[in-house]
Formats: C-alpha cells, structure tokens, sequence
C-alpha cells in the first residue's frame, strides 16, 4: 500500500523529532497477553488507542533496493465489564486489513477465556507483538512453519482459547479454524493449539508449543496433516537477553525443522543496544542440500517506549547457493 507524499513527510517528521526523546524501554519482548507498550489515548470511556508505522529501507546484492512502509497499525483495547475486556487491530497495509478481534472473559488469573481473532498459542516470537522485536525480520523458521505464519495470516486464526497462571506456570489452550485470518474454516475439524511456560527462576522461563491440525487440500479435496512442535528458552539478566527455539513440522508427508539462537546487549539501558542471531531451516528432512541459514548481526536505538530505530545486516547462507547479503534500515514510529 503506498502513502500520500504528505503522510511520509507527517512520519519522517515525527521520527525527527523522536530522535530527541529519552524514554525508558521495557527488554523484554511482548506476548500474547501483555499489553503493548507506549502512551495511550484514553477517552471517559476504559478505552486505550495505540498504534504504529514501520518504514524499511532495504538493500540487496541481488535485487533493487527500495523503500517500504512494511506496517501501520492501530489498536484500540479496553474493559467494557469488570470481568470483560476486548481489542480491535488493524492494519492498514495488509488486505484484510483486520488483525484482531477478540473478547475476554477474565474469570480470575487461573482461568480466563479469549474468543474471536487472535494470535496462536504457538512460539515466543510468533507471539510477540511486531512492535517488539529486537531483529527486523521474525527467523525463517517461525515464519515459515509457526501456525497462522505459515500461511500468511500474521500468526493469528480464529477460535476459542483458555489461559491463565498457575503458580510458576503459564498455558494457553483451545481450538481454531485452522484456514487462516479472516476465514471460515474450511474442513470438518478444528485444530488444537497450546503453549506451557514454567518460570523457574527470575528472568529465565522455559516453553512448550503443540498444534495438531489439519490443511485442506483443493486440488486433492483431501484435508492433508498440518502438525507443529516447539521449544523455547528465554534468559535475561541485567544487561543480557538470550533467547532460543526450536520447532519441527509436519504437512502431509514432508517433515520440517528449524532453530535460531538469539543475543541481546545492553550498551546503554534502554537506549542503545547490539544484537545477534543464528537461526537455520529445512524444508524438507529428508533432502539433501535444502538447508537455509541467516546470520543477522545489528544495533537498535530505542526513541521512546513504542519508537525505534534498527540496523541489520542478514547473510543468507543457502547450501544450494547462491548465498546473498541484505541491509535493513528500519524506523518505527508509535504511541
């Protein structure tokens, strides 16, 4: 989607004028039941209006480099009861160009309920909020094998989903239509998808994902398997911020899987910040020579608690060749 000449000017503006602001940043990334980051409208009503644009500049060695605006997102949340909250988001970049649309019934910390459109309980990254990423891009194997990513529905579906703490743990489980963003389903079945935390100790947590689904196939009129495993670890410690996961998958008879290892660190607290990560996929196990790796090494510079600006370099090693180079230069502006 292109913008108007005056609404590039309105964000490159305010990305100007951010570069003077010193606000403090939360490191550790979003999920799924945390609230985004960064000033609110608020309205007499329990309402909370966020949002934000992301333009990308991108250069190849194989391709033309261009611009982008790769997102513009607003966000409107709130409590209408004191036992009920929703969120609406949109996209304006995207066609459809709706992201959420959920409402919760907030029983008490130990048992909640969400229904409508939302992310899938699946992966630490998948489920943190874009605005929140330390690298510019998500690794290639939760893009391509997290469910709601694999089939280019920005990790959400729609359906019905417990969640809730329970001592040192976290779980969030339910069923979803399995057909993608803004679909009806188009099988006979529902898909199962869950994630377990256990924080064992401060600062560090340790994740479990399962999704157990079904793809429907047009061309056979079949519905074809589409299941999914993931692990993850997260640590963070004054002034480190590692991260890891694993996932593997399943469709129909292909077996997949993939990893990425991620370092974080602190220059200056909540100002300036290095990052580093390694991650690989393969697209078919039992192929030779399939396997694609990215090292991507970069800085961050946060502006403001939903305002930021990063530098990545991504190497992208493919062992049928040819390998290839990018450099992102990434403004996001938010409130």
């Amino acid at each position: 989607m292109k913008l108007s000449r005056s609404l590039w000017l309105i964000v490159l503006s305010c990305g100007l004028l951010l570069t003077s602001l010193q606000v403090p940043l939360l490191a550790s990334p979003e999920t799924e039941n945390q609230k985004p980051q960064g000033q609110a409208i608020s309205s007499s009503l329990p309402l909370k209006l966020s949002g934000f644009a992301q333009l990308l500049f991108t250069g190849q060695n194989n391709a033309a480099d261009t611009f982008s605006v790769r997102r513009a997102r607003l966000s409107l949340d709130g409590r209408i009861l004191k036992k009920l909250s929703f969120k609406v988001q949109a996209d304006l970049t995207r066609s459809p160009v709706l992201l959420d649309a959920l409402a919760e019934v907030l029983l008490d910390e130990k048992f909640s309920l969400r229904a409508g459109q939302f992310l899938v309980p699946f992966s630490l990254e998948s489920t943190t909020s874009a605005g929140r990423l330390l690298t510019v891009n998500r690794s290639r194997v939760v893009d391509l094998l997290a469910p709601g990513r694999d089939n280019n529905s920005a990790g959400r579906d729609v359906g019905l989903v417990v969640f809730g703490h329970l001592s040192i743990f976290q779980y969030s489980f339910g069923l979803v239509n399995g057909a993608g963003i803004n679909k009806k389903d188009d099988n006979g079945r529902k898909d199962f998808a869950g994630r377990l935390i256990v924080n064992p100790a401060r600062g560090f947590s340790l994740g479990l994902s399962v999704y157990n689904g079904r793809r429907f196939d047009t061309a056979t009129s079949t519905n074809l398997v589409r299941n999914r495993f993931g692990l993850e670890a997260s640590y963070n410690f004054r002034f480190l911020h590692l991260v890891a996961e694993y996932i593997e998958g399943k469709d129909d008879l292909t077996e997949k899987n993939g990893w990425y290892v991620q370092a974080a660190l602190d220059l200056k607290p909540e100002s300036y910040q290095l990052i580093f990560k390694l991650d690989h996929f393969e697209p078919d196990r039992n192929l030779a020579d399939q396997g694609i790796t990215v090292y991507t090494a970069g800085a961050n510079w946060f502006l403001s608690p939903a305002s930021k600006f990063q530098v990545n370099y991504e190497y992208h090693s493919q062992e049928a060749g040819p390998d290839r180079s990018v450099l992102l230069l990434h403004l996001q502006v938010g409130f």
